[in-house]
C-alpha cells in the first residue's frame, strides 16, 4: 500500500482551495459587472432579438404571440403605387407566418384594428377582415358609392364587429369655395347598415385640429367644430356603437382657450386646454367619464396626458411646447403624486410613449449635419429609451438607428416570455431600410 505523506496532501489541498476561492471572486465580479451594466449604467444598450425590413405605415398590434404590421411597398417609381401588405409575424422568432395583399390606398393613413378575433385593415373603399391565425379572409366591407373619395381614412373604429365610418362632405359640391359641410356617420355590419347619424351642426372636417374620432369600449367619441356668429365652437358627440344612440354632447368656444389635446385611456377622456390669460400660458387637464360625460376631476397644468397605468396618470408638462418634465397624478382623484424629468436628448414634446410594469418607453432622437436653404436637410438618428417611472432615470435603451424616424408608439408583447419591446422605424432616404425590431426586456 502506497502512503501519501500528509505534507503532500496539504500542498495539493491548498492549491485546490486557492483555485476555488479565485473562481468565486471572478464569478462575483462578473455578476457585479452584469448588474452594473444593466441596472445602473444609463448607457446600457440592448441588442435586438430580431429585425424585419418593413416600412410600417400604421401602429403595430400584438396579441403576445403574433405581431401585425401593414408594410408599404416602395413607391419611388411612376406612377406611384400605394399598395401595401398585411404581415403576421411570430413575436419570438420574427418570422412571417402569413401575408395578405391589401387593396390600393391613396397617400393617406390606414387603420389596423384587432377586434373580436379578427384583424381588420382599412383601404380607400372599405375594410377587410382576416383570421389572425391563418390569414384567411373573413369579411370584406365596401363603402357606398356616394361617399366622397378623399385622401384620408374614413374608418373611425370597430366594436363587436360593427364598423363605424363617416366623413365630412361639402354641401355644395359645385362651388370652389366649400365652407359648408355635412358630416354623416354610419354603423354597419357585413350585411347591412344598422344605424346612421348626421351631425346637426358642422362647418369643418371631422376632428378638432389634431383630435381624431376614437372608438373605445363600445363608445364613439366624435369631435367636430362649427362656426357661429360669436366664433368657432368645438364640440363632442358621444355615441353608443351598438345602437347609434347619442349618449351626451359637449360644446365650448374654440377661442381664446380652445382644446389642445384629447386622449382616451380606458373609460376616461383626458382633455387639456391651452390658452392665454394676461399673456401667460394657462391650462387645465380634465378627466371625464367616457360614458356619461361627467367630470371626475381636474388639475391646473399646461400639459397633456401621455400614459395611464392602473393607478396613475402621466402628464407631460409643457415648457413652451417643449421640455421633458412629467407630473404624475392619482388616476381616481387627480391628486398630485410626484414629478420627474426624463434625460432625453430631443427636447420637443414626446409624441408617442408607452407605459408598462413601472417603465416608460419613449422614442428619442438626435439631429446632426443640418443644412439650410430651400432644400435643407438633416440626419435624424433615433432610438427608444426605457425610463423608471418613479425617478425618470434611464434604465436601458435600444441601439441608434441612423437617419430614421419613429412615428408610432412602441408596444409591449406581454403574453410572450420574455416580454418584448417592439417598435417600427422609418428611414427617410431611399438607400435606407425601414425596420421593425423586437428587444427582450431584461
Amino acid at each position: 500500500m502506497n502512503v501519501i505523506p500528509s505534507e503532500f496532501q496539504l500542498r495539493y489541498f491548498k492549491k485546490f482551495t486557492d483555485f476555488f476561492k479565485y473562481f468565486l471572486i471572478a464569478l462575483l465580479l462578473l455578476t457585479s459587472f452584469h448588474f452594473l451594466a444593466y441596472g445602473n449604467n444609463p448607457d446600457a444598450i440592448i441588442q435586438p432579438e430580431w429585425t424585419a425590413n418593413l416600412q410600417a405605415s400604421t401602429q403595430l398590434i400584438t396579441t403576445g404571440e403574433q405581431l401585425f404590421v401593414i408594410g408599404n411597398q416602395k413607391y419611388s417609381s411612376e406612377p406611384k403605387d400605394y399598395s401595401a401588405t398585411l404581415f403576421a409575424i411570430n413575436t419570438a422568432s420574427g418570422k412571417v407566418q402569413w401575408q395578405q395583399q391589401l387593396p390600393s390606398h391613396n397617400f393617406g393613413r390606414r387603420k389596423l384594428i384587432l377586434e373580436n378575433g379578427t384583424i381588420y385593415a382599412s383601404h380607400d373603399d372599405g375594410v377587410m377582415g382576416f383570421d389572425p391565425e391563418t390569414g384567411s379572409p373573413k369579411t370584406s366591407l365596401k363603402y357606398p358609392e356616394d361617399m366622397l373619395r378623399l385622401d384620408r381614412d374614413r374608418l373611425m373604429g370597430i366594436s363587436q364587429d360593427i364598423v363605424v365610418y363617416g366623413d365630412s362632405m361639402a354641401i355644395d359640391k359645385s362651388s370652389s369655395n366649400r365652407t359648408d359641410y355635412q358630416t354623416k356617420i354610419f354603423g354597419i355590419t357585413k350585411d347591412k347598415t344598422i344605424w346612421s347619424y348626421q351631425l346637426p351642426k358642422t362647418n369643418g372636417l371631422i376632428g378638432i385640429q389634431s383630435i381624431q374620432p376614437v372608438v373605445q369600449n363600445g363608445i364613439l367619441l366624435l369631435p367636430s367644430s362649427h362656426n357661429t356668429t360669436v366664433g368657432w365652437m368645438e364640440q363632442f358627440t358621444v355615441m353608443d356603437v351598438a345602437s347609434g344612440k347619442v349618449l351626451w354632447t359637449w360644446e365650448a368656444p374654440g377661442e381664446p382657450n380652445g382644446l389642445w389635446s384629447v386622449d382616451v385611456f380606458g373609460d376616461t377622456i383626458y382633455t387639456s386646454v391651452f390658452g392665454n390669460s394676461k399673456m401667460q400660458a394657462s391650462g387645465r387637464l380634465r378627466a371625464i367619464d367616457l360614458k356619461t360625460g361627467k367630470e371626475k376631476w381636474s388639475y391646473v397644468i399646461t400639459g397633456k396626458a401621455k400614459a395611464v397605468s392602473d393607478r396613475e396618470v402621466f402628464v407631460w408638462q409643457s415648457e413652451g411646447n417643449a421640455g421633458n418634465n412629467f407630473v404624475v397624478l392619482d388616476k381616481e382623484t387627480g391628486r398630485f403624486l410626484r414629478k420627474f424629468k426624463l434625460p432625453r436628448v430631443y427636447y420637443d414634446e414626446p409624441k408617442n410613449l408607452t407605459w408598462s410594469d413601472g417603465l416608460i418607453y419613449v422614442p428619442d432622437m438626435e439631429i446632426k449635419n443640418v443644412t439650410f436653404g430651400f432644400y435643407g436637410s438633416a440626419d435624424n438618428n433615433s432610438w427608444v429609451s426605457a425610463f423608471d417611472d418613479k425617478s425618470g432615470k434611464m434604465v436601458w435603451r435600444t441601439p441608434t438607428l441612423l437617419n430614421s424616424h419613429i412615428y408610432h408608439a412602441p408596444i409591449i408583447s406581454k403574453v410572450s416570455s420574455p416580454k418584448r419591446l417592439i417598435f417600427a422605424s422609418n428611414f427617410l432616404r431611399d438607400d435606407g431600410n425601414s425596420k421593425v425590431q423586437a428587444f427582450p426586456i431584461p
